[in-house]
Formats: C-alpha cells, structure tokens, sequence
C-alpha cells in the first residue's frame, strides 16, 4: 500500500516546525514537530492504515494533539493549523532554512531588516555586500552564506532516497500488474540506494 500520505504529513510537521522555529516558538513544541515528522518519514505502515485500525496513538511521539491533526488531515485532506501558520511568513523565508548557513534568527533578521523573502533576494543581498553590516554578520558571514546557496544549488538537483523510494515502489506495484511486464527493478542511484537520487530509473522487460 501507498505510503505517500506519510511523507505528505511528515513535510507538513517539518514545515511547521521551520515557521515555529523561525517565529521564536517553544523550543519544546517545536521538537515535537520534528519528532513526529522524522517518525512518520520512517514509518513501515501506511498512515491511514493504522488510523483505520484506530491505532494513531501507538506511534511513538503521538499524543492527543497531534492524533486530531492527522486525523484531519487524513479526512479533509488539509491541516487547518498548518494553513493558518502559513499565512504569517512568506514561504521564500521558510526556504532560507534550506541554506545551510541560516538559520531561523538569521532568516528573520533578513526578512526584517532587507526584506530578503526569498533565496534569488538572499543571493542578490551577498553578492552586494548587503548582509555584512548586519547585527552579528560579517564579511566571514556573506562567505558562508554564498557557499551555502551553492551548495544548496547542487543539491536542488537531487532528491532525497527516502523521498524517492516510496515513489519508485508505487510506480513499480503498477507496472507489475500489468500483463505484459514480465521483469522490473530498479536502476542507477536508486538500485544502489545512494543519499540522494537524481532521476527514478527502473528497468522493465515485457513479454
């Protein structure tokens, strides 16, 4: 069975632990958020399944708050909480965190002080020497950032397996019902279960 509502809803408690992280939230309510969304990432078990099987509880870190949030999510297809959350920073600024030189107090100061909403902004604030004058920034600091939006380019490119996976199986579970397959595998970085994937690539030989 389809696992896509896990990542789905482990993205979902990855985000909002990015906003609370960057809105200077409880750290304690924000470590629940990445507990939970590390948890669903690596479940075994389709989510739905075992909310059918009213077994929400038994996955470890769920307890009654989060149980209700799956559940809507599972029956209406959105979290109301996370729709809400959003309104309050622009998605540009949440991405920042994809840099590894930034980080919440850092993307909140950029977003106050020069309005960087956005990776091409942050970029463009580096290469103008814009950041270094900030509170607690420094040339050093502009350095690591333009690596870090380097770094993050390359990166861009890929996906990560645990994402990839999931996927590839779906699609294969397809193709192997289909009467005229008769082998399937996987190939390439997937086949080698390499950190990151650049392209899905099974084999198929038919009949």
């Amino acid at each position: 069975m389809s696992k896509l509502k896990n990542l789905e809803l482990s993205r979902i408690f990855e985000q909002i632990a990015r906003i609370l992280k960057i809105k200077g939230e409880n750290p304690f309510k924000i470590r629940a958020y990445e507990k939970i969304a590390l948890v669903l990432e690596n479940l075994p078990i389709d989510i739905e399944t075992i909310y059918h099987q009213g077994e929400l509880s038994n996955i470890p870190g769920v307890g009654t708050g989060i149980t209700k949030k799956i559940e809507e999510f599972l029956t209406t297809g959105k979290l109301e909480y996370y729709e809400k959350l959003k309104e309050t920073i622009p998605s540009g600024v949440i991405e920042l965190l994809d840099i590894s030189e930034v980080g919440p107090k850092t993307a909140k100061l950029l977003y106050e002080q020069l309005d960087v909403d956005n990776i091409e902004k942050l970029e463009k604030a580096v290469r103008q020497h814009q950041i270094k004058d900030l509170p607690g920034m420094g040339e050093k600091t502009e350095t690591n950032i333009l690596r870090g939006i380097e770094l993050y380019k390359r990166r861009k490119e890929r996906i990560l397996l645990g994402l990839a996976l999931p996927l590839a199986e779906e699609i294969v579970g397809s193709l192997r019902q289909l009467k005229e397959t008769s082998k399937i595998s996987f190939a390439g970085s997937l086949r080698r279960k390499k950190e990151t994937i650049g392209d899905i690539d099974i084999l198929v030989t038919s009949q």
